[in-house]
């Protein structure tokens, strides 16, 4: 405003007497519209208000310098000469006039032009701190030494001026790479300019180079107090944050941007990426849809659809796919992962073009090839499957997954069993370890009728495979096929606590335990709980213990440890080392060889005898469970009521069975007044170790909640 009205007063003292009654609009009418305009944002207008103004009056060079100075500013540049060579004809003897020549040139790169320009302003007028500066800054990246002696010229000329220099000079430092001078004239700048933002971000760049992140960090929290919605700064804040560890403030900062601008790209990916290390793919997907540049990136689009699948959302997942294809129908990568996608969802017909048009593109992309190779197979389009795989053979002999994929294919339907089992048995040569291979070939040489030989090579594969259901599955079939019914039903027991699907698996079983005594059952009952459990050697898990006592509840967190005992011995010690706030030891129970042992709980409204029991009781069997001795229990036999799910009956105590009649659910205690349930089971090597393990009485309920256990097995017999 303070520039507008002097450039008002300029005029009204430069007009001439009587202007103000002319017909036509005065110059200095048309010069307040254009300023008017320009403080409104509209450019053109302004410009042609000042143009119109310097025709009413075309010997006003300030009219012409500030209508060339707005044309630079709008960018127009062919104007902007032309008014600059105007004005040079009004007043070639001022510095001003030369000086605005050399900013029109300098930004049409005529560098020697706006260099010769610049010189004769300050040969005009040598004192002219704009020129000083303009050529300074014009001449750094050709003669540094030259520019920063004008640089120098100026902040000794004009010291209160001098931020602008200064930071020129920073500049020319840093390119000479004397880092620490570069930064020292940034400082300089910023005592007389503490809000220059250039200032500022060159300062904090500096210090990043210099690994001094704290100081770093410092800069661009002032850069924030100076523009607080600053997304990108947030965000860079935040990358510093997590680069030296501090991921919750990394965290809060990435959440402050996406507050402040939801679709901020940098903000949902680190968010997602974030979920992601932490195993949340649902929270990762989430977070990742809120990205801007979704709709722009196709990798972003795979990214999202690859944290959908992991956290189950399949058909999301594919959806998200078709999206991006239709997007980007060109996109090989998009066509490849959405065949895989429309696979996954059993839709594997429609995956079959999409793959055949990606290697039309890419004939040699095997990994393509190879899951059409797949996906034909499963379709039952066999012929087509075995074309592609012997394509992928004769580019490449030794590829064995392709060996053993093609080899089972055929073997499984009965089809070229020589050729299956030459292709298998060059696979198993290419990689004799891997048990996938190892059980293709045991299952080609049953289908040769060769029993005796599969179950070898079975046994050997469900050895280093035993969490495969496919593998025990296949191990049950041929000990049926070479007469261990017995045997076959513990692998397809097996079979189906492990599989996905249980129903084949548990149809055989129930076929082959036709006509078994209820003792000879039960025995094999609890042989497969032995086996499927496991005898733990060693087992240390976080844990949550939790219940409720006379209606008064109790929560703890914990420590749970178990040690087998010596060899012969089946007790073992299981501990419980319940943790209070700071995860200082508030009390422990203990069930060693010498007995139970509790310290007494301190919890208002509790009875402690109550507690104690209940512990004592679960301790008891869950000490059985982890040793084996539960399973150890004899005599034994299968009860199984009329209309209702059987049970093993072992030592005179139920153990009660899931509802495939493989896990554990439940056991009885030693006393037979209360039961304690096994649920929520996970795998670890091959066996299943409960999550939960509760009991429940009249007046009372108690269980613990295992978290992160790490457990090591004893040896087993047979599967």
């Amino acid at each position: 405003m303070k520039r507008l009205l002097a450039a008002l007063f300029l005029l009204a003292s430069a007009a001439p007497a009587g202007a103000a009654s002319a017909p036509e609009p005065s110059a200095r009418k048309l010069f307040l519209r254009g300023a008017l305009l320009e403080r409104r944002g509209d450019f053109p207008g302004a410009l042609q208000a000042y143009e119109d103004a310097f025709a009413q009056d075309p010997g006003s060079a300030y009219l012409c310098r500030r209508a060339a100075e707005l044309a630079i500013e709008a960018g127009d540049l062919d104007q902007a000469q032309g008014l600059a060579w105007k004005l040079l004809a009004i007043s070639s003897a001022s510095a001003q006039s030369h000086y605005l020549m050399g900013r029109v040139l300098w930004a049409r790169e005529d560098l020697s032009g706006a260099q010769a320009s610049f010189e004769r302003a300050l040969k005009l007028a040598p004192r002219s701190g704009e020129a000083l500066l303009a050529l300074g800054g014009l001449l750094a990246p050709t003669a540094p030494a030259q520019a920063r002696k004008l640089l120098e010229r100026y902040i000794a000329e004009n010291p209160d001026e001098a931020a602008e220099a200064h930071y020129q000079l920073a500049k020319l430092e840093f390119d000479a790479g004397r880092l620490a001078e570069s930064v020292k004239q940034l400082k300089a700048g910023l005592l007389l300019e503490p809000d220059s933002l250039p200032l500022r971000y060159a300062l904090a760049q500096a210090y990043e180079l210099q690994a001094s992140t704290d100081a770093a960090l410092a800069q661009y929290e002032e850069i924030l107090q100076i523009e607080p919605g600053n997304v990108s700064v947030i965000d860079h804040i935040g990358e510093l944050l997590a680069g030296r560890g501090d991921l919750e403030g990394a965290r809060s900062r990435f959440l402050a941007a996406h507050r402040l601008q939801s679709g901020d790209h940098y903000a949902s990916r680190w968010l997602a990426a974030d979920a992601e290390k932490e195993g949340d793919f649902g929270r990762a997907a989430d977070w990742l849809k809120t990205s801007s540049a979704l709709d722009e990136d196709p990798h972003l689009a795979l990214r999202l659809s690859y944290y959908l699948s992991q956290a189950g959302r399949l058909p999301e997942a594919v959806a998200n796919l078709e999206t991006a294809r239709a997007r980007w129908p060109g996109d090989d990568q998009v066509a490849y992962f959405l065949a895989l996608g429309y696979d996954d969802v059993r839709a594997g017909a429609k995956a079959v073009p999409l793959l055949r048009g990606v290697l039309e593109l890419k004939p040699g992309w095997r990994e393509a090839r190879q899951q059409l190779a797949v996906i034909l197979e499963k379709l039952g389009r066999m012929e087509e499957s075995e074309r592609e795989f012997r394509r992928l053979l004769a580019d490449k002999p030794d590829d064995a997954q392709s060996l053993n994929y093609l080899g089972y294919s055929l073997a499984d339907r009965g089809l070229k069993l020589g050729e299956a089992e030459r292709l298998i048995r060059e696979a198993v040569r290419l990689a004799p370890a891997n048990p996938a291979y190892i059980d293709s070939l045991g299952w080609v040489l049953h289908k040769q009728g060769r029993s005796t030989e599969a179950v070898a090579e079975l046994e050997s594969a469900a050895a280093r495979a035993p969490e495969d259901a496919t593998v025990w599955e296949h191990l049950g079939d041929v000990r049926a096929a070479a007469s261990r019914p017995d045997g076959a039903w513990l692998a397809w027991k097996r079979a189906a606590a492990l599989a996905d699907d249980p129903a084949p698996a548990l149809r055989k079983a129930a076929a082959a335990q036709k006509g078994w005594s209820s003792e000879d059952l039960g025995e094999l009952q609890l042989e497969s709980l032995a086996f499927l459990h496991g005898r733990a050697a060693k087992l240390s898990a976080v844990c949550k213990v939790g219940g409720e006592v006379l209606g008064h509840r109790v929560s703890f967190d914990g420590m749970l440890t178990y040690r087998a005992g010596k060899p012969g011995s089946r007790a073992g010690e299981l501990s419980l080392d319940v943790l209070g706030p700071l995860f200082m030891p508030m009390f422990r129970v203990r069930l060693g060889p010498e007995g139970f042992v509790m310290d007494e709980i301190r919890a208002g409204g509790v009875d402690p005898l109550l507690v104690r029991q209940a512990v004592d009781r679960l301790f008891a069997v869950l000490r059985e469970y982890l040793s084996g001795a539960l399973f150890d229990l004899r005599p034994a036999r299968w009860v199984k009521p009329w209309l209702r799910r059987g049970w093993v009956e072992a030592g005179g105590r139920r153990l009660e069975l899931d509802a495939r009649r493989v896990r554990l659910a439940a056991a009885a205690t030693p006393d037979g007044q209360a039961r304690v349930v096994f649920s929520d089971f996970a795998r670890t090597e091959g066996r299943l170790i409960p999550r939960g393990v509760s009991l429940s009485g009249r007046g009372f309920s108690f269980g613990i909640r295992l978290d992160q256990a790490k457990v090591e097995f004893l040896p087993e017999g047979r599967p």
